[in-house]
């Protein structure tokens, strides 16, 4: 069975919506749940939250969630793209914490059968 319109084989994997604003809450949830509070906020090492055995599993692209979060002033790091190992050391801050007791669920595979 091929996908229409291509030569290629059809998919059985299911594809997932890439939600900005949700991967932004993930990563506020596990720096906080990682990291050391510091005041108001909170710190982990890039090393920390890439070898997080949950943020494996959780995030897609951990690189990308991390720069959207920097981008809207949510966290802060030095230099604009972390990569392991060279960035392992390197902090990362919480700017903007979620309020106490909010808990981010990791996204659902999307059902494109459910109607």
């Amino acid at each position: 069975p091929y996908a229409s319109g291509t030569n290629k084989p059809a998919s059985n994997k299911q594809k997932m919506p890439y939600d900005v604003d949700h991967e932004v809450r993930l990563v506020q949830f596990h720096i906080a749940r990682i990291g050391k509070k510091e005041g108001e906020t909170y710190t982990c090492t890039f090393g920390e939250i890439f070898n997080d055995e949950t943020c494996e599993q959780i995030f897609e692209s951990l690189v990308g969630s991390l720069k959207a979060a920097k981008k809207r002033g949510i966290i802060n790091f030095d230099g604009q793209m972390l990569l392991m190992p060279v960035h392992k050391d390197v902090v990362i801050t919480l700017l903007q914490p979620l309020p106490d007791g909010v808990v981010v669920e990791p996204p659902k595979p999307v059902d494109d059968n459910a109607k």
